[in-house]
C-alpha cells in the first residue's frame, strides 16, 4: 500500500500505557472542534482581495505563457496561497476540484505556511466562484466554503523562489549550478522531463542522462543559473519542487584537498550528544580514534579484545563503519550547511586483527564477541550511556562452503542470541553454559549484517536467455553466520544508487541492479525454505555495480557506494558498500529510535525498525515475476519469496520516530509468564495476554467498505539450546515462542480465548498445526511462516468496518525447550515482549491518531518527535508499499 500522499508525519507513535493482562475499553471521547478558522469580520472584503490575486496571476501567466513556443505552453499555471498566521491551510481542498496541490511550506517564526497549487485555466472561473461562495451564508448561518477560504490570506502567481524546498535559502541565481527538479506529471499533458530535455537543447542546459520516476514524481537534474530556470515556469514542464542535489558524484569528482575542506568545514559544525546519550558499539576492526568527525563522539571508548593489539584501526573496516553509524548519511551531513546535531555517540571494540581475517575457529569468534560485549559494557570508568546497539558487519562462512549457513544455529549464532537475551555466556569446547536465567532488564540490542557475495562473476548471473539478472545469484548465496541468530536484527542490502561515470573508459556501461532492488552483493534466505528463521529482517543502501556494455565485466566503482570515514588521516574520506554499509546504517537508526522514545526496551527498537520498514515497488514486482514471468504464485508464496530477500524493506528515521494522521503506530510492551506447573507436577500454558485496543470505531465505521491496513509486529527473545542434536521437543533451540492472533468480526470473546488457547496447546517448537484456527484470507503472510524466529511480523487487510468489529489482539505462549525439559528454573519466569499495531488508512483526511490518543489519555502534540538538524533519511525520497 504506498504511503498516502500527503500524509505529513508529525506525531509521535503512541507508547500504549495500559499493562494488564486483559485491558478494560475505554469509551472513544469526542474529538476536536475541527480545523481552527481565521475570523473575518469582512467577508466580501476578503473575497474580493482573494479573487482580485487569482485574476492578476492569471494575467501575468497568460501574458507570459505566450512567450514560450507552442509545444511547451502549458493549460495552466502556479500559484502561491499564503495562510493567515496560525492558521493552516485545508489543503486537501486545494488538491480537488480541478486543483492540484504541488508543495507546501510549514510555518516558521518568519513565513506562514503556504502551498503552491497548479490551476487549469479553465478551472479559474470555478475556483473564483468557490472564494465567492464565502460571501454567502449555509442554511444553518455559517459561511460557505469556509474551510476553503477562510484561512487564505492572500493569492499570488507561484515565482521560483516560492517552489524551493530546502532550509538554507535559495543560492544565487546568476550562478551556474546544479538542480534538482520534481515534477507532478498529474499537471502536464505530457511528460514533463520529455518537455524539459527539448527546453534544455534549446536553451544550452546541461541536463543528467537519466531521470529517477519515485512514487508520484519525476526527478530530474540540470545545470543552469537560476534566472534560466524561472523560465519553465511558463511551460509544461514547470517543477512542483525545486531542490539542492546530492549527487554521489559531487564527493567522488573533487580533489583530496577539497575533501579535507568539508571534513574541516563539518568537524566545525559537529554538536556531539552527550556522553550519557545513546551509543553504537561497533565490533570490528578499530577505529581512527582521531578523526576529527569522530573523535567528539566517542569519548575515549575504543577498546580491544585482542591481546597485543591497540583499538586503531588499520585497515579501515572498523572506521567507515563508524562514520556510517554516527551520521548513517554522511554525504548529506557533508552537503548541509547548518548545525549537525548528533543524537548519539560513539563506541569501539576490536575484535578482527589488523589483517581483517575473523578468527579461524567459531569458538573463537563466539568467545571474542562476548568478551567484547563485556568489555563495552564495562567501559572506560566514564559515564555509562543510557542505551547502546551493538553493531557488528561481520560474518564467516560456515555449513555449506560459499553457499553460507544451512539455518541451523552455531556456537556463535547461539552466542548472539544469548547476549541479546540478556544472560552471561561461558564458552566451552562443545556448548554453551548459560549462568542462571537470561536476565529481562539486561537484554540488548544487536545489529549483524546478512553477509556478503564476493567476487562476482558475470556468468553467475546469466539467465537461460542470456541476459543478466543478480538475483540468481543472491537466491543461492545463503546468508553467513551468524546472521541465523534468532534475537539479532539482520540486515541485508539494497540499492538507490545508479550513476555512471562520465568518463570515456565507462562508455555504455550501466548499472547492474535497478533502483529499489537488492543490491548484488546482498545475500538471502531465499534457499532456505525450511528453515526455523527467515531472514534478513530488513535492508538499507549497500550500493551497486556497473556493467560492461558486453555484460563482460563486473565494476565497483566508487560512484554506485556509500561515502563515510577513512581511517587514514590524509585520505579523510573513502567510499564503501555491501552489507556492512547498510548494517552500519541500521544501528544509526535504531540509536535515533533510542534517542527519540528512551523508555523503549531493545526488543522493542528492534521491533520498531522491522515494523516501519517497507517494501518499493521494484522489491513487490520481483516477488511477483521472478521465475514465473506472469503472476502465477499465490499471495503467500509470493510475499515469502519477498521477505526472504528484502525482510520487511526499508525503514526510515521519519517512519520510526513519528506517526501520520491517518497511519497511526502504537506500541505495547508488557510481560507474559509461558508456563506454569499444575498440581500433578505438569507442565501447563500459564497465561494469555488480550489487549483490548483503542479502535477510533466511529471513524472505521464512516470508512465502511474502504480497504484499510492493520500491522502487527511481535517480538520477543529467546533463550538458546543450540546443541546439534534435532530442533524438536527437549531439543528444541528456542526456550519459548510466542504468537499473536486477532479476534474475529462476530467472535466472541469468550470464543475467542478458548480458541487461542486450544491453538497454543496444540503448537509446539514453532511449526503451526495443520489445523486452521483463524482465518487466513486477509493476513498477507499468513500464521504458519510469519512465526519463525522471534519476530513475528504481518499485514491484516480488509473493511474498515469489519476491522471495527476486531478490536480484540491476543499474545499467547507456545511450547519449546522451556515446556518440555521441565526446567523448575524457568517455569514461572516471565518474559518480555513488544507489541507494535499500526492502522492505515488510505484517505489522508481521515484522522485515527486524535481518537487513539485521546482514549489512551496522550496529548496530542503537532511538533514532529525529531531533533533539528540531524542528519539522516534516504537523500532520494520514495513511495513504499506495505
Amino acid at each position: 500500500m504506498p504511503e498516502p500522499s500527503g500524509s505529513a508525519r508529525a506525531t509521535p507513535h503512541l507508547v500504549v500505557p495500559w499493562r494488564a493482562a486483559t485491558l478494560t475499553p475505554r469509551p472513544a471521547l469526542p474529538g476536536g472542534g475541527g480545523t481552527d478558522l481565521a475570523q473575518r469580520e469582512d467577508r466580501p472584503r476578503h473575497a474580493a482581495a482573494l479573487v482580485d490575486g487569482l485574476e492578476t496571476a492569471e494575467q501575468e501567466a497568460a501574458r507570459l505563457v505566450q512567450e514560450a513556443p507552442e509545444a511547451f505552453q502549458p493549460d495552466g499555471f502556479a500559484v502561491r496561497i499564503e495562510a493567515a498566521r496560525d492558521h493552516p491551510l485545508m489543503l486537501e481542498r486545494l488538491d480537488s476540484a480541478g486543483l492540484t496541490l504541488m508543495s507546501s511550506h510549514p510555518q516558521t517564526d518568519d513565513a506562514q505556511q503556504d502551498a503552491v497549487v497548479w490551476i487549469p485555466f479553465d478551472k479559474v472561473p470555478s475556483f473564483t466562484q468557490r472564494i465567492n461562495a464565502f460571501t454567502e451564508d449555509t442554511d444553518g448561518g455559517k459561511p460557505k466554503q469556509a474551510a476553503l477560504v477562510a484561512n487564505m490570506e492572500q493569492i499570488q502567481r507561484a515565482l521560483l523562489e516560492h517552489l524551493w524546498q530546502e532550509q538554507q535559502g535559495l543560492p544565487p541565481l546568476d550562478e551556474e549550478r546544479w538542480w534538482e527538479l520534481w515534477f507532478d506529471p498529474r499537471i502536464a499533458p505530457t511528460d514533463p522531463v520529455v518537455t524539459l530535455r527539448a527546453v534544455a537543447g534549446e536553451r544550452q542546459w546541461r541536463i543528467s542522462d537519466r531521470a529517477i520516476h519515485v512514487g508520484e514524481r519525476l526527478v530530474a537534474h540540470v545545470a543552469t543559473a537560476g534566472d534560466e530556470l524561472r523560465f519553465l515556469l511558463t511551460t509544461n514542464a514547470c517543477p512542483a519542487e525545486i531542490r539542492r542535489p546530492t549527487f554521489a558524484e559531487g564527493l567522488y569528482a573533487v580533489d583530496r584537498a577539497f575533501r579535507a575542506e568539508l571534513v574541516e568545514d563539518l568537524a566545525q559544525r559537529i554538536r556531539p550528544a552527550s556522553p550519557q546519550a545513546p551509543t553504537v558499539c561497533i565490533l570490528d576492526t578499530g577505529i581512527a580514534q582521531e578523526h576529527a568527525l569522530l573523535k567528539p563522539a566517542l569519548h575515549e571508548r575504543a577498546y580491544t579484545v585482542l591481546p597485543g593489539s591497540t583499538p586503531a584501526d588499520r585497515h579501515g573496516h572498523g572506521t567507515q563503519m563508524a562514520g556510517l553509524a554516527l551520521f548513517r548519511d554522511f554525504s548529506a551531513a557533508l552537503e548541509s550547511q547548518g548545525p549537525v546535531v548528533l543524537g548519539h555517540g560513539l563506541e569501539s571494540v576490536k575484535i578482527l586483527d589488523d589483517g581483517h581475517a575473523p578468527a579461524t575457529s567459531p569458538r573463537t569468534c563466539a568467545e571474542t564477541t562476548a568478551n567484547a560485549v563485556a568489555t563495552a559494557e564495562i567501559g572506560n570508568g566514564g559515564p555509562a550511556p543510557t542505551a547502546r546497539v551493538f553493531s557488528m558487519a561481520v560474518t564467516r562462512r560456515s555449513g555449506d562452503g560459499e553457499n553460507g549457513v544451512d539455518g541451523t544455529a552455531t556456537l556463535w549464532s547461539a552466542t548472539l542470541d544469548a547476549l541479546a537475551a540478556g544472560t552471561d555466556v561461558t564458552v566451552r569446547d562443545d556448548r554453551i553454559d548459560l549462568i542462571g536465567a537470561p536476565d529481562p532488564e539486561a537484554s540488548r540490542l544487536i545489529i549483524v549484517s546478512a553477509g556478503n557475495i564476493r567476487g562476482a562473476l558475470p556468468h553467475q548471473m546469466r539467465t537461460e536467455e542470456g541476459a543478466l539478472d543478480p538475483l540468481l545469484l543472491s537466491d543461492l548465496s545463503r546468508i553467513e553466520e551468524p546472521a541465523q541468530a534468532h534475537n539479532v536484527l539482520t540486515v541485508g542490502a539494497c540499492t538507490h544508487l545508479e550513476t555512471v561515470p562520465d568518463t570515456p573508459s565507462f562508455l555504455g556501461y550501466r548499472p547492474l541492479a535497478a533502483p529499489g532492488a537488492l543490491s548484488p552483493f546482498s545475500r538471502t534466505s531465499v534457499a532456505l525454505t525450511n528453515a526455523a528463521i527467515t531472514k534478513p529482517d530488513i535492508v538499507l543502501e549497500g550500493g551497486n555495480m556497473l556493467v560492461a556494455p558486453d555484460d563482460s565485466v563486473l565494476d565497483e566503482h566508487e560512484l554506485l557506494s556509500v561515502t563515510t570515514t577513512h581511517h587514514d588521516p590524509a585520505r579523510q574520506l573513502t567510499w564503501t558498500n555491501a552489507t556492512s554499509a547498510a548494517t552500519a546504517q541500521a544501528a544509526a537508526l535504531a540509536a535515533t529510535a533510542m534517542s527519540t522514545y528512551p523508555g523503549l526496551r531493545p526488543e522493542t527498537i528492534r521491533a520498531l525498525l522491522v515494523h516501519e520498514a517497507q517494501w518499493t515497488p521494484a522489491m513487490i514486482e520481483q516477488g511477483l515475476f521472478k521465475k514465473t514471468g506472469t503472476p502465477k504464485l499465490t499471495k503467500g508464496k509470493v510475499m515469502r519469496q519477498v521477505i526472504r530477500r528484502y525482510g520487511w524493506g526499508i525503514p526510515t528515521a521519519e517512519r520510526i520516530r513519528s506517526s501520520a494522521s491517518n497511519a497511526v503506530t502504537m506500541i505495547i510492551q508488557d510481560t507474559l509468564v509461558p508456563f506454569n506447573r499444575a498440581k500433578s507436577g505438569q507442565i501447563r500454558l500459564a497465561e494469555l495476554k488480550l489487549h483490548e485496543l483503542p479502535w477510533p470505531l466511529e471513524q472505521l465505521r464512516d470508512l465502511a467498505e474502504t480497504t484499510v491496513d492493520l500491522r502487527v509486529t511481535l517480538a520477543y527473545m529467546i533463550e538458546p539450546n543450540p546443541g546439534r542434536r534435532g530442533m524438536l521437543g527437549r531439543y528444541s533451540y528456542a526456550s519459548h515462542g510466542l504468537r499473536f492472533a486477532i479476534k474475529g468480526p462476530t467472535e466472541s470473546s469468550d470464543a475467542f480465548q478458548r480458541r487461542l488457547t486450544e491453538q497454543a496447546e496444540h503448537e509446539s517448537d514453532g511449526i503451526d498445526n495443520p489445523k486452521a484456527f483463524e482465518s487466513h484470507s486477509h493476513w498477507l503472510i499468513g500464521p504458519r511462516f510469519r512465526s519463525l524466529g522471534s519476530l513475528h511480523a504481518d499485514i491484516w487487510r480488509g473493511s474498515a468496518a469489519e476491522l471495527a468489529d476486531c478490536g480484540m489482539l491476543a499474545v499467547y505462549p507456545v511450547g519449546g525447550w522451556w515446556k518440555a525439559n521441565k526446567r523448575s528454573d524457568r517455569i514461572g519466569q516471565a518474559v518480555r515482549y513488544a507489541l507494535l499495531i499500526s492502522l492505515r488508512t488510505p484517505e489522508v483526511s481521515t484522522d485515527l491518531y486524535t481518537p487513539i490518543a485521546t482514549q489512551l489519555g496522550v496529548p496530542v502534540d503537532v511538533t514532529p518527535a525529531t531533533q533539528t538538524e540531524i542528519i539522516d533519511g534516504i537523500p532520494v525520497q520514495m513511495e513504499f508499499g506495505w
